[in-house]
């Protein structure tokens, strides 16, 4: 499914009961960052504190310096031990209904030609199937070739009623100006004819991969 942009790109790592408690107890207010300084300043018990990762690296700064200065050995790793870490994520924005459903439709027509190769080889009534035929894939080759031929055959001939046709309606024309309304018109007819040839070439690609019908016995043996 597309994705929105993140709005809030920060890593948050939730604070456990030890580095509450460490905090409240023993880091100078001064000195520390501002969610630093709002835990220390909360009463509230919970854990439900969320620092970020400048947060957590200046604390593990301040550790180094406190292990100096006193008798008691804290690490961070011990502080932080069971902790959450929330990721940011981004906003998943729901597919088009009409989308999912023309998706889940060819996903479905391309795993029953996929199911259909592979059985065919051991299903008597699908192993020969039309397709594999010299003479079916020559017909198509000789469509295709013709539909390619009447394309071009359609554009010239809007190319030269653009270049030839109009000087004989209208007169005497500049051969540049000629030239440009060949070439319109030939873009104009290659576009509507672009169109209706895809348009006819997948419905002959849609009437090939049709899945065959599956025959069944009429009697038990």
């Amino acid at each position: 499914m597309p994705v929105e942009q993140i709005e809030d790109p920060f890593i948050k790592i939730k604070a456990t009961l030890p580095l509450i408690k460490f905090v409240r107890k023993n880091v100078n207010i001064k000195e520390a960052p501002e969610r630093i300084r709002s835990l220390k300043k909360s009463s509230n018990k919970s854990d439900n504190y969320l620092l970020k990762v400048d947060d957590i690296k200046w604390l593990n700064n301040y550790l180094i310096e406190y292990r100096k200065k006193s008798d008691s050995k804290v690490y961070l790793h011990e502080l932080l031990d069971g902790t959450n870490i929330d990721l940011p994520q981004p906003k998943v924005t729901p597919r088009n209904p009409v989308l999912e459903a023309r998706i889940k439709k060819l996903t479905a027509q391309q795993n029953n030609r996929d199911y259909e190769a592979m059985t065919k080889e051991v299903d008597p009534i699908k192993k020969r199937h039309p397709e594999d035929t010299i003479a079916f894939q020559m017909k198509e080759i000789n469509r295709q070739l013709i539909a390619i031929l009447q394309f071009v055959t359609t554009v010239i001939a809007a190319f030269a009623f653009g270049f030839i046709g109009i000087e004989l309606i209208v007169g005497n024309l500049d051969f540049g100006f000629r030239l440009l309304l060949g070439i319109i018109c030939g873009l104009i007819v290659a576009l509507a004819d672009i169109y209706f040839l895809a348009k006819k070439l997948n419905e002959d690609y849609v009437e090939v991969t049709k899945p065959m019908p599956i025959y069944t016995k009429l009697h038990k043996e």
